[in-house]
């Protein structure tokens, strides 16, 4: 009688983790497109918008050059993206750093895609789109009108790149 006590706790236990699991917090539309909005400099100095490349699925990686994990995924952003240049699908990293410091970086390690730069206004657009916990390295796969589609916390797996990709051929 007490080892059926104990699986039941075990299934009870188990059912109740994943139904809170899923009752995480919700994500606001109206929020991710206003964050599409936030201005962001490049590397050049120009300001520019997540929005600027609507008409393409954007897969947006919020980084920076002092996250050891963020390094570690650049050089396959940097691959995928020259795999991937002739879909309709776009890299974009928001680095949570110091203009010069990314620059530096972009330069050495030649990242092949844009690059904008944003300070705490980059976590702040991140959490807009699901990034509750304020990590990085965070990435969003957003379709060409600004829908979010996904979302990944830490380093994301090329498996998943290349499932996103082969969506969009």
């Amino acid at each position: 009688m007490r080892n059926v006590w104990i699986a039941l706790v075990v299934i009870l236990s188990i059912v109740a983790g994943a139904l809170l699991g899923n009752m995480g917090p919700k994500i606001d539309e109206r929020a991710v497109k206003s964050a599409q909005m936030a201005q962001f400099k490049d590397l050049s100095g120009s300001w520019r918008r997540l929005s600027d490349w609507d008409g393409s699925y954007r897969i947006v990686n919020f980084w920076a050059t002092w996250c050891p994990p963020c390094l570690e995924e650049i050089p396959l952003f940097i691959a995928l993206h020259q795999e991937f240049i002739d879909i309709n699908m776009t890299f974009i990293g928001i680095a949570v750093d110091d203009a010069e410091r990314v620059r530096d970086f972009v330069e050495t390690n030649r990242v092949n895609y844009p690059v904008l730069v944003g300070s705490g206004d980059a976590l702040r657009i991140s959490e807009a789109f699901g990034n509750h916990r304020s990590g990085l390295p965070f990435t969003v796969f957003l379709s060409p009108d600004g829908t979010l589609i996904d979302t990944h916390s830490g380093v994301v797996p090329a498996s998943k790149i290349r499932e996103f990709a082969a969506k969009i051929r």
